[in-house]
């Protein structure tokens, strides 16, 4: 929290905040949790400024029993206010006390707290003494007033982080506190108050109190930071009007994980997992259809140990953060909307399994200071669409996007003839100037992230692939089926697209970052690899002179200037373990003990 800010500081903050905002969507209605939340943090500011005050009565009377008195009231007002927010949001859908640590427990930080300031201040005063029994009451008086100003300016800001996004009411009532406290410290120091405690000392102790109970109800400590929790969803489920069924692609139940972390960051990421579109692609089908959540499932986050998901390498910007896994088994890059029936029947319902998620993300992570949107593969996409989503549940939080080997190379064809049957449409922001027609009119992801990012000019957006993303089911992959009249047979012989795709991706990357040069960047890394956020490249790999991902996603999340456009030099060298047809096949092709990709 920030107590003290410089007044002309404050004054400019506030004079540009209109001029400099990114277009705002329409008003919505507080949502449960927050309106739940914020109530808490104010009731939480109110009992504490009770049991301020009890001591503050204490101090001059010294009447033990009828500060135990208050104290117990104050309590018990506490304990039924808590349980009334709760009441009211279970009644809206929302379960508020799963957010947020209990009462008792929000009770006894607060108590602990007041215990030390009344310790802290009383050293240096005799209370047999009027006068200084005058300035101990005096003193606690003034943090009471400071302890419930703090708490009740957190809960007016969480209740509506819309209409405060930059925190600017927020931070000057919370400077507003803190002048008034120092007024009432030097008034009584000036007076000649012999109390050893220090002005900066008690304001940090009063701070830190209210910091962890903030943590604690907007980072929900019931969530396990040991590990990822598997959860399962039951439908359907109400959420901003909708009811929503998660289903996976073939009717089985749908799941998701979730982590924990230490800081009040939030890392959202979309599974990886291909795609079908037709009868010939989803009969197949070319796309992961369940969620295995078993201990030792291929889609259990605990099971993944590298790259960025290697939560245990302290070079990795991600390992403190709060992680909620958004499990792929739609087959429609998780934005879809509809039942097909190709044949076979399909569930499209990918939209739906990620609106249940951020349901349940944004009742467990309230607000968080930063999220970081990503996802590999189809998971890539996932990330991309949903983004915008994302900002109307956290707009006080910074934002960064990174597409993990999700391009947008597709064809015409595909996004004339196919891409509409997923549905997307439907649930594309219309709020949003000409983000509906990019689909309708087909410009495809390059117009799409034009217009988003251009909406959200403070948000980053970034694309990450390899020059030659392979494999049966890279980007290569689907690619060729597409050129191959939607058939997934074609995914067997998916290098004879590596040309292709390279000068289609880079064009689409080149042409993006000259339309969106201030918040968007790619990267494109040598070779065939698809994908790169559970590999240990991301630590190691300098080939063809790119920096480090972990280097270059550092620079995004700090908004440095090392965050720059990246393209290798030597971009067909294989590196180890990188897919290539067997026997080897152009443009892939054995030079001295190197397999290069030689494109014309």
């Amino acid at each position: 929290m920030m107590r003290r800010l410089d007044a002309s500081a404050m004054c400019l903050t506030l004079m540009l905040a209109g001029s400099m905002l990114a277009p705002e969507p329409a008003r919505s209605a507080a949502y449960p949790v927050n309106v739940c939340v914020g109530r808490k943090q104010k009731d939480a500011g109110k009992y504490c400024k009770a049991v301020f005050h009890a001591w503050s009565a204490w101090e001059k009377s010294q009447d033990t029993g009828r500060r135990d008195r208050s104290l117990q009231r104050a309590a018990t007002r506490f304990a039924a206010r808590w349980a009334r927010a709760e009441a009211n949001a279970l009644r809206q859908g929302t379960d508020c006390a799963e957010t947020t640590l209990g009462s008792a427990a929000a009770q006894s930080l607060i108590d602990g707290a007041v215990g030390g300031v009344v310790t802290a201040i009383n050293a240096g005063l005799d209370l047999g003494n009027a006068a200084d029994a005058r300035c101990g009451r005096a003193l606690l008086s003034a943090a009471a007033l400071d302890c419930g100003s703090v708490l009740t300016a957190e809960g007016i800001h969480v209740k509506d982080l819309q209409g405060d996004a930059d925190a600017t009411v927020r931070d000057a009532a919370l400077a507003a506190a803190s002048a008034a406290f120092g007024r009432a410290w030097t008034e009584q120091i000036g007076a000649g108050c012999p109390t050893t405690a220090a002005l900066a000392d008690i304001e940090g102790d009063i701070d830190a109190a209210a910091a962890n109970l903030v943590h604690d109800t907007i980072v929900s400590p019931n969530v396990d930071d040991t590990q990822f929790t598997t959860y399962a969803p039951a439908g359907p489920t109400r959420y901003l009007g909708r009811d929503l069924t998660p289903i996976c692609m073939n009717g089985s139940p749908y799941y998701f994980f979730a982590k924990r972390g230490t800081v009040n960051k939030l890392v959202v990421y979309y599974q990886g997992g291909g795609a079908c579109w037709n009868s010939l692609t989803c009969g197949l089908p070319s796309c992961d259809t369940t969620v295995d959540p078993s201990p030792t499932g291929s889609d259990n986050p605990n099971n993944v140990h590298v790259g960025f998901a290697d939560l245990g390498n302290p070079s990795n910007p991600f390992k403190d953060w709060n992680i909620v896994f958004v499990s792929y088994c739609s087959c429609d890059v998780h934005f879809g909307d509809a039942a097909q029936d190709y044949p076979p029947h399909v569930e499209h319902r990918g939209f739906e399994n990620a609106r249940v998620v951020e349901k349940w993300a944004r009742e467990h992570f309230v607000n968080p200071d930063e999220v970081f949107v990503t996802g590999s593969s189809a998971g890539a996409y996932g990330a991309w669409f949903n983004a915008p989503l994302h900002e109307r549940v956290w707009p006080a939080s910074k934002f960064e996007v990174l597409a993990d080997a999700g391009n947008g190379v597709i064809t015409q064809s595909f996004l004339d003839a196919y891409f509409p049957n997923w549905n997307f449409a439907a649930n594309v922001p219309t709020d949003i100037p000409g983000l509906t027609d990019v689909l309708i009119n087909g410009s495809g992801i390059p117009g799409y992230t034009e217009i988003v990012a251009n909406f959200f000019p403070r948000t980053r957006w970034a694309h990450y692939c390899t020059a030659y993303d392979g494999g049966f089911g890279g980007q290569t992959g689907f690619y060729n089926i597409m050129l191959n009249n939607n058939n997934p047979v074609a995914a067997l012989t998916w290098w004879n697209a590596s040309c292709q795709f390279n000068s289609v991706m880079r064009a689409q990357d080149i042409a993006t970052a000259a339309a969106v040069p201030s918040n968007y960047r790619y990267y494109i890394g040598t070779g065939s690899r698809h994908t790169m956020w559970g590999s240990n490249k991301v630590y190691t790999d300098t080939t063809g002179g790119v920096p480090t991902l972990v280097d270059w996603v550092n620079a995004m999340l700090d908004g440095t200037p090392a965050w720059t456009d990246v393209e290798c030099t030597n971009c067909g060298l294989l590196l180890p373990g990188d897919p290539a047809p067997s026997p080897l096949q152009a443009p892939f092709s054995l030079i001295g003990s190197d397999i290069v990709v030689t494109c014309p």
